[in-house]
């Protein structure tokens, strides 16, 4: 069997496994739909505002004015909504939808539950409400978790590796595309602000207030999502280099049980980058999807030859064979 064939195995998921893979798809896209409500609100006031100072400069009228000063105080109430309520709300949620990833992919992995870390799983009722509310294909959602054709515990970090590179070039990708937004929406006020002979109050007032919760929003996305792809990087880099010097003694009881260790704290920082920033939107996702599954599908090809070159030995052991 070549080695492109035997990258990834099928593997059959339990009911429970899929039960807990369609409550947490239902739990991310909440999460997702929470913050593309968030972006929509904070456009159309950042617009709002653009509208009523450009109109407002064209012709200075009572009812321009009064425009301008609601969109004003709109975007300024907008900024204090999103930062003392909607942002404490948005988190919740999406700690709901990382735990539910964590309970599935620990139960599929065979791993721990991390309780100091984790705290408590979401109670079985929810999983329940969230699992019946799934319209989507569930053949989709089983082939996205394929494992790779690697003894335990070498399939489990390698799919770990996979989950936190493509994951943090995904978010990276997403950052850089919201601070140029950022920038380019902050040079636009700024060049208009000049065209129109603007005051720096006039500016801060008529642009950058209705422009605050989008401002705001966009800083934040921009740096969790950035840190997120920091933080994934160095792991898996360290989880690789850990599996390669480990690979020839893969055999060894004591260093599958200190590879197993390895894996559960992968997993954990897994759940900590999951928690911290929400998943990009699925349009973004599906706009590089192919591009991105044909490059790290090699790179599992390319992880598992390189294990192989390092020594581990890939063959399952003969009947009644003890190592």
């Amino acid at each position: 069997m070549s080695d492109r064939r035997s990258v990834v195995r099928q593997r059959q998921l339990e009911p429970t496994l899929c039960h807990l893979l369609r409550a947490m798809t239902v739990s991310h896209a909440r999460v997702r739909r929470l913050a593309a409500l968030r972006i929509a609100i904070s456009v159309t006031l950042a617009v709002a505002g653009l509208v009523a100072v450009l109109a407002g400069s064209l012709n200075s009228t009572p009812f321009t004015r009064s425009l301008s000063i609601t969109v004003t105080l709109a975007g300024a109430l907008w900024a204090l909504t999103y930062s003392l309520g909607l942002a404490s709300w948005a988190h919740r949620e999406l700690h709901r939808a990382a735990l539910l990833q964590e309970t599935f992919e620990v139960r599929m992995f065979h791993l721990g539950w991390n309780h100091v870390l984790a705290g408590d799983e979401v109670p079985p009722e929810d999983v329940h409400k969230l699992s019946s509310r799934f319209r989507g294909s569930e053949d989709s959602l089983r082939v996205s978790y394929a494992m790779p054709n690697l003894p335990p515990p070498f399939d489990v970090l390698a799919r770990q590796q996979q989950n936190l590179a493509w994951g943090g070039r995904v978010r990276r990708r997403y950052a850089r595309a919201v601070g140029a937004a950022l920038l380019a929406w902050t040079a636009f006020g700024l060049l208009s602000a000049m065209l129109r002979g603007s005051t720096v109050t006039d500016f801060l007032v008529q642009w950058c207030v209705p422009s605050l919760g989008l401002l705001m929003l966009g800083w934040d996305t921009f740096r969790e999502q950035r840190g997120v792809f920091a933080d994934r990087r160095r792991v898996a880099r360290w989880s690789r280099s850990r599996c390669l010097l480990a690979a020839p003694a893969g055999p060894d009881p004591a260093v599958r049980q200190d590879l197993w260790l390895m894996a559960r704290q992968v997993q954990d920082q897994l759940f900590l980058t999951r928690r911290r920033a929400p998943r990009v939107p699925s349009w973004f996702f599906r706009r590089y999807y192919v591009q991105d599954s044909s490059d790290f599908t090699a790179g599992l090809a390319e992880m598992r030859r390189a294990l192989v070159s390092a020594g581990l030995n890939i063959r399952p052991p003969r009947p009644g064979h003890r190592p």
